[in-house]
């Protein structure tokens, strides 16, 4: 399995194992092929991630990094540093790679990004300007938690920053599942800030849920979800709980049947809202799929900035990663010293991996005239294809192949 090949894997959350048990099992040696047609054949996206570690209090299931009861001097710092990091690797980019593409899409999460003010944000995004070529339709994504969303944050945040799209981490709306998630939000301040946002202008709101909690019924999940309709987003987020098994909330989550009829009504009822499931998690009405996202999932490069952060690009027919260490203090003083973070190269079976089961997350699946042109192998060639194909785990359908 990748090690060195995606580092950055815990930063997607999914509640399907099964994807990485069914592609070992499918892989095998890829074929060879001329290196020098792997290069460059397909243009690829890019988007820039930056990783604000820090949050009003620490939920103990939480798998990102982040610290709890840091100061305004500490957010000042950081983000100085982060600055710092845009100017030096775009440069250095620009440099060894000559490296040009366009920003489609910009990612500030955490941690709770919120939490810094819109002016100490827009530092970043005015960096990231300044360096690199931004496109005029550049998705901006701000992950906040309701509790930090006032009338004056909305409206600073819509006169003074560039942001034009919210993922607001609501995760439910019953009280009970609330504390069990130790979130400081409740259903009312959910529904403020909301509407604050949408005053402002915000209309392109991503609304995140949980399903699987401990005692949360069928019904309850239903109730969750139109509830979430009803304060019309364009996109729902929907993770199934995990926890490692010595937190206490292990022996209490469902049973897989109960969690599997969870996720199927969940589908349902979005399904019947005019929601379409695009990815394992992730729901969108017509044209608001989150760019950012996608932009994971289908090969596509992105600069990771900050503690914990990491990148990905696709150089000469493999992906090259770099992984900031999980350490505020640590990144910040390797910063300050002007330090490097290396990339390393992945092999091309790591990289075949890891693009096949990202690109299988999707519903549309993976379209394989253009896997074999970039990645140099030939999915129907794997060792238990025909296999899966006959087993209904998954379909083949006009040049693309997808789970069932």
């Amino acid at each position: 399995m990748l090690t060195t090949g995606a580092p950055w894997l815990s930063t997607i959350k999914t509640g399907i194992p099964f994807l990485s048990v069914y592609l070992s099992t499918m892989m095998e040696a890829p074929q060879k092929a001329n290196s020098n047609s792997l290069s460059g054949l397909l243009p690829n996206r890019f988007g820039v991630y930056v990783h604000i570690p820090f949050c009003s209090r620490k939920c103990s299931y939480c798998d990102f990094y982040s610290l709890s009861g840091s100061t305004y001097s500490e957010f000042e710092a950081l983000i100085s540093c982060v600055r710092q990091e845009i100017l030096e690797t775009g440069a250095w980019l620009k440099k060894e790679h000559d490296f040009n593409a366009p920003v489609s899409s910009i990612f500030f999460g955490g941690g709770t990004p919120s939490l810094l003010s819109p002016q100490l944000l827009q530092r970043v995004i005015t960096t990231i300007d300044t360096v690199f070529d931004v496109s005029s339709d550049v998705e901006i994504t701000l992950e906040a938690n309701p509790e930090t969303i006032s009338e004056k944050y909305c409206t600073a945040l819509s006169e003074e920053t560039k942001f034009n799209r919210i993922s607001l981490g609501v995760q439910s709306f019953k009280a009970p599942h609330l504390r069990t998630l130790e979130r400081l939000s409740s259903r009312e301040i959910i529904y403020q800030a909301v509407n604050q946002l949408r005053i402002a202008g915000f209309e392109n709101q991503s609304l995140d849920l949980i399903f699987g909690i401990p005692e949360q019924s069928e019904e309850e999940m239903a109730e969750d979800i139109a509830e979430a309709v009803l304060l019309r987003p364009k996109h729902i987020s929907t993770y199934g709980l995990t926890v490692k098994p010595e937190h206490p909330l292990f022996k209490r989550l469902p049973e897989e049947e109960l969690a599997v009829e969870l996720y199927n009504v969940m589908l349902s009822t979005l399904e019947e809202k005019g929601f379409e499931q695009y990815e394992i998690s992730n729901h969108a009405l017509p044209g608001f799929q989150c760019s950012h996202n996608l932009l994971y999932w289908q090969g596509g490069d992105f600069l990771g900035i900050g503690p914990s952060a990491a990148s990905r690009f696709f150089w000469d027919g493999v992906f090259h990663h770099r992984k900031h260490p999980a350490d505020t203090r640590k990144y910040l003083e390797a910063i300050r010293m002007g330090s490097a973070f290396p990339f390393e190269t992945s092999t091309r079976q790591q990289t075949i991996l890891e693009a096949s089961f990202l690109e299988f997350r999707c519903n549309k699946g993976v379209h394989l005239k253009n896997f074999l042109q970039r990645y140099g192998y030939d999915l129907t060639s794997a060792k238990k294809y025909r296999l899966f194909l006959e087993e209904g785990f998954i379909v083949e359908q006009s040049h693309r192949v997808r789970l069932t």
